[in-house]
């Protein structure tokens, strides 16, 4: 009988070390080491540089197509202004024409 109380009474204080090797985890978890801050915070950077390269990249792109807008832009506007000569050119001529006849 004596051996059967001791064993329980192991059992019950290995099942108490236990509960408290694992609230002693627990606790150790909720407080990150300095290892763990340094690899997250490094994790971190890592995404904002990237993120950083992202955008300057979309930035890049979105000027380069305001230049190439802007360029056909002025080809247009040159184009117009030519038209627009040889229209009156074309309509002097008209007018020429109909006051010979």
């Amino acid at each position: 009988m004596n051996r059967i109380k001791t064993w329980w009474q192991d059992l019950l204080e290995t099942e108490k070390e236990e509960k408290e090797i694992t609230l002693n985890n627990a606790f150790k978890e909720k407080e990150p080491t300095k290892r763990k801050m340094r690899k997250r915070i490094n994790s971190l950077e890592m995404e904002v540089e990237t993120l950083q390269n992202v955008i300057k990249d979309e930035l890049y792109k979105a000027f380069i197509k305001k230049l190439n807008d802007s360029e056909a832009d002025k080809r247009y506007k040159e184009d117009n202004v030519r038209l627009r000569k040889q229209i009156k050119v074309l309509k002097q001529i008209i007018r020429e024409g109909g006051e010979n006849k």
